[in-house]
């Protein structure tokens, strides 16, 4: 896909209002969530990590069924099941995307973590 045409789709498969994490230019932020902290990133010969956190009132289920609606048409597909922490789990392409909700007294805490593999590494 070109960036182009990966740029509109993302602009026009998010609510207009939406924010996106500083680290993850295309992630968007759920709506209730605001972005807690800068995020990280670490780049290796394995690959690359970037990590994201935000936190707000939004319930967790409410997160959960904003981003299995929302990243599919920014072109992340959902791997079936969580992982053995209760994650969600996307992948797109070489990068695979852990999202982990956890509940708080007044809402939630979300922590994003996005794993990008060499080329050599993918298959």
């Amino acid at each position: 896909m070109s960036r182009f045409a990966f740029i509109a789709l993302a602009l026009f498969a998010t609510p207009a209002h939406a924010e996106y994490f500083d680290a993850i230019e295309d992630l968007p932020v759920a709506p209730g969530l605001d972005e807690s902290a800068p995020g990280f990133s670490f780049d290796g010969a394995a690959g690359r990590i970037i990590g994201a956190s935000a936190s707000g009132e939004a319930p967790p289920a409410t997160i959960r069924t904003f981003y299995t609606q929302t990243l599919p048409a920014l072109g992340w597909a959902q791997s079936p099941g969580v992982s053995e922490q209760g994650d969600l789990i996307f992948l797109r392409g070489r990068e695979r995307l852990a999202l982990t909700i956890a509940p708080q007294p007044t809402g939630s805490a979300l922590r994003v973590r996005l794993f990008m593999r060499p080329s050599s590494l993918a298959d």
